[in-house]
């Protein structure tokens, strides 16, 4: 009996005080299974965040040139448009461009403002499908080369996936025509409106009030 007692002393010691190989297994599998989750999540998270940033961006971009134009709008001055020494051009004009199977291709709107400098600014609105860009150039055009006083005009890209837009002016009699000035006395039309059709977040319009 006290060899027998003896002898079982150190097997049970053994038992108590390791692993089988079963429970090592058991334990990596649910350590491979708990990181396979949090990594889950952490991915599901950063997908979140930038999925979330990119639609604040997006809103921050189009929410900017919405207030570039209305700046622009607002600050244009009733001065007719020199081309040439004999050629006078309306204040504001602006209309939808056709495209090759007569459809709605797009807009320009043009105008004249001042700077900061208060020297005359020319400034012209251009939306295609694909995008909308903003020209800008010192108000004396020289017709024949196309530059001005200071230089090349400047193309600032505004927006891209442009997939559709057209424009409208109201006039005194409040109809929205299609072209201005077209037929009007009116030197600025009393309102304009801007539709835009952009990929990926749908049809979006603003109506700038003129003075």
């Amino acid at each position: 009996r006290s060899f027998m007692y003896r002898a079982s002393r150190p097997y049970a010691a053994s038992a108590e005080g390791g692993f089988t190989l079963l429970e090592v297994l058991v334990a990596l599998a649910i350590f491979a299974l708990a990181s396979v989750i949090a990594y889950s999540g952490l991915d599901s998270v950063a997908s979140t965040k930038g999925a979330l940033e990119k639609e604040i961006r997006f809103w921050r971009e189009l929410g900017l040139v919405f207030d570039r134009m209305e700046a622009d709008f607002l600050q244009s001055v009733p001065q007719p448009l020199r081309e040439a020494p004999e050629v006078l051009r309306p204040p504001l004009r602006g209309g939808n461009l056709a495209g090759s199977d007569g459809e709605n291709a797009g807009f320009f709107i043009e105008l004249i403002r001042h700077d900061a400098d208060r020297a005359q600014v020319r400034v012209r609105y251009l939306c295609e499908r694909g995008g909308l860009t903003l020209r800008a150039g010192a108000a004396n055009v020289l017709a024949a080369s196309g530059e001005d006083d200071a230089g090349r005009t400047i193309d600032t890209p505004l927006l891209r996936g442009v997939e559709g837009c057209e424009t409208a002016f109201l006039s005194g009699a409040n109809a929205w025509l299609a072209e201005w000035p077209g037929d009007q006395s009116l030197a600025r039309p009393r309102a304009i409106r801007i539709r835009l059709a952009l990929a990926g977040y749908g049809r979006f319009e603003r109506v700038f009030l003129l003075p």
